[in-house]
């Protein structure tokens, strides 16, 4: 019995990393993702109560918003209508596009992942050349990977702080305000490292608050 109880903690302290993955992935799909401690130090600190279970929160947001599930065609219809719809889903997302260097796009993703974390917004990933050979499927039962057909997929490369959902040019044009009633259907965050000070105005609070009831929003960073 000891000897099961401790292959049991050995697994749950190892493998997943104190709690911080999920359990009931295929393995063998992915097989850095049960191997990687095998590589570290065992760490002589443990995730917090809170932060597991915000992740498996999280994790059940994921699944229940995802890609095709039936709150996530609602919130393409609201994309494409170019306007938020009120009441017709209650999730929101975040899309990170793949932008710059390879260490950039780890850390930068880490960011938004936290920022998704905080704000209750599913965090999905543009593909672009390679992220879905780098990472892991780091969530159960739903992918994290935007579809190569998304909407606005065709004009990441091109969107810029002159793009006219550019939060911080609708700010600088008086476009929106963090009291405005009518909100569009998505929004594109310019955080890449020659921003400009209406773009920082997106770490303000009043922002965040006008931000909130946006469906989608459109992050390109290098910044963490």
């Amino acid at each position: 019995m000891g000897g099961v109880l401790f292959q049991h903690a050995d697994r749950y302290n190892g493998k997943l990393l104190g709690g911080l993955f999920a359990d009931g992935f295929d393995e063998a799909a992915c097989a850095s993702r049960y191997s990687s401690f095998l590589y570290r130090k065992i760490s002589l600190h443990k995730p917090s109560s809170y932060l597991i279970s915000r992740l498996r929160s999280y994790e059940d947001l994921h699944k229940s918003c995802g890609i095709n599930t039936q709150s996530y065609n609602k919130a393409l219809e609201q994309l494409k209508s170019g306007k938020k719809i009120m009441g017709l889903t209650d999730c929101n997302y975040i899309v990170w596009i793949s932008f710059s260097g390879l260490g950039n796009r780890i850390l930068s993703l880490a960011s938004t992942f936290l920022y998704a974390l905080l704000t209750n917004r599913v965090l999905l990933v543009d593909q672009g050349k390679d992220m879905a050979d780098l990472f892991c499927e780091p969530f159960p039962d739903k992918s994290w990977l935007l579809p190569r057909d998304f909407p606005l997929i065709d004009q990441f490369d091109s969107l810029n702080q002159n793009s006219p959902n550019c939060h911080g040019n609708m700010l600088k044009n008086n476009v929106i305000n963090s009291s405005a009633m009518s909100n569009p259907s998505y929004i594109y965050l310019h955080l890449v490292h020659d921003y400009g000070d209406h773009d920082k105005l997106f770490f303000c609070d009043g922002d965040q608050s006008f931000l909130e009831n946006v469906p989608w929003l459109i992050m390109k960073t290098d910044n963490y």
